[in-house]
């Protein structure tokens, strides 16, 4: 009886499941744009049909081959196979294992697992060509840097955090030195950041990397900036928008771009040296007109009484001693009507996919993804309250835009 109703029960949630990807896939034909937000629904449920359907005895065969997959990916792409494959059409593995310097037999055995998952295409018994997959890790094409960045990031810490827990105790990083990141290679001492700039290889794939990510991540269209349109024209002599650790600005501009009426000149971009020179030296001509000030935003704020300072995915970077401590910094810097707005991800209970992962993955850094009660409890403790949200929608739909005010 007991596996009977497994079984009905099974059959509700595929028949669930096919139905919603049936409809997903109607709706992908229909329309005109082939968007992330409809793949996603489609992806969404072939998964939960997959999940559904795979015998959970043998989740370890599936965990075992995705494991496998990353470790072959990796591996071509780091050699650079996928740049020697040929545009168009194929090349024998004697080739290729000549252009690689290496035997022929083990290119064999990595491009085999590649073939078989759909990631290169085989082409009789010793020959393989390119998919609409494998051209996204070609060299040139920008986006093979995510690929490696998943690998730095995501992987490399991942096989040492048994070892880090085992040495530190089960409980989060609270500090910017000893994080899974840097003990995985060998200098828990350092901070991630400090580690990044001493590796110019490593550090031009994480801002390269970064950049394509955050391209893709709404920076305005979330908050309505009007009343500070307006409180900019009513008092003249003062700071209006600080972009408190913004990089190169981009979201400082986006939302100027939206705002037209926010005026450039009385707007602050503030982040490390090396990042304020090469916006310098950048050339943009309305970054040019924003005022540029390096900072330490675990020291100090030198821009004091502003409208508002704005800080746009910098804080899940941090453990939540830490977060308090930068948020009292700017705080005190505050005047009385000033508003924080803290553009981050609230982690939903329970969490979706994407920011489950984030939460994870910010572990290694010494971070995390927050919802909203620890949000709550870290402004509390600098002495802010929030005192309105604003959602993105779509695909970005934990994004949001936390207006914040000092407790007075």
């Amino acid at each position: 009886m007991a596996a009977d109703s497994t079984k009905v029960e099974l059959h509700k949630e595929l028949t669930a499941a096919a139905a919603e990807l049936s409809s997903a896939v109607d709706a992908f034909g229909r329309n005109d744009e082939l968007d992330n937000a409809n793949r996603q629904k489609i992806v969404g449920a072939a998964q939960r049909i997959l999940s559904s359907a795979r015998d959970p005895n043998l989740q370890w065969m599936d965990d075992a081959l995705e494991m496998g997959r990353l470790a072959a990916t990796h591996l071509f792409q780091v050699w650079g196979g996928f740049g020697q494959l040929p545009k168009e059409g194929a090349i024998s593995f004697v080739e290729l294992a000549g252009k690689l310097d290496a035997e022929t037999s083990l290119v064999g055995r990595v491009v085999g697992l590649l073939t078989s998952l759909g990631i290169l295409q085989a082409v009789g018994g010793d020959s393989v060509a390119h998919t609409a997959r494998s051209r996204v890790l070609v060299p040139e094409n920008q986006l093979s840097i995510l690929y490696q960045l998943m690998w730095d990031n995501n992987m490399v810490p991942y096989l040492h955090l048994e070892e880090y827990f085992d040495k530190y105790g089960r409980k989060e990083p609270q500090t910017v030195n000893h994080i899974p990141g840097t003990f995985a290679r060998g200098c828990p001492e350092k901070p991630m950041f400090q580690y990044l700039g001493e590796n110019p290889a490593f550090f031009k794939r994480f801002t390269i990397g970064m950049a394509l990510i955050e391209s893709g991540s709404p920076a305005s269209g979330i908050y309505d900036f009007t009343w500070l349109v307006e409180k900019a024209k009513q008092e003249p002599e003062r700071t209006v928008f600080v972009d408190v650790g913004g990089g190169s600005g981009h979201a400082l501009l986006a939302i100027h771009d939206e705002f037209p009426g926010l005026p450039l000149e009385r707007s602050v971009l503030q982040d490390r040296q090396e990042l304020i020179d090469a916006v310098t030296a950048g050339g943009n001509p309305k970054m040019d007109k924003v005022q540029k000030v390096a900072i330490d935003f675990h020291a100090g704020q030198p821009t004091k009484g502003a409208m508002v300072y704005f800080i746009r995915r910098c804080l899940h970077n941090y453990g939540d001693k830490i977060c308090t401590n930068m948020l009292r910094i700017i705080a005190e810097s505050m005047a009385d009507d000033s508003r924080l707005l803290i553009q981050e991800d609230i982690k939903p209970a329970p969490p979706d996919v994407k920011t489950a992962y984030l939460d994870f993955l910010m572990l290694t850094f010494g971070g995390k993804a927050r919802n909203l009660s620890c949000w709550e409890q870290i402004l509390k403790d600098a002495g802010l309250r929030i005192s309105s949200i604003s959602r993105a929608s779509g695909p970005w739909e934990s994004l949001s835009v936390l207006e914040c005010v000092k407790v007075t």
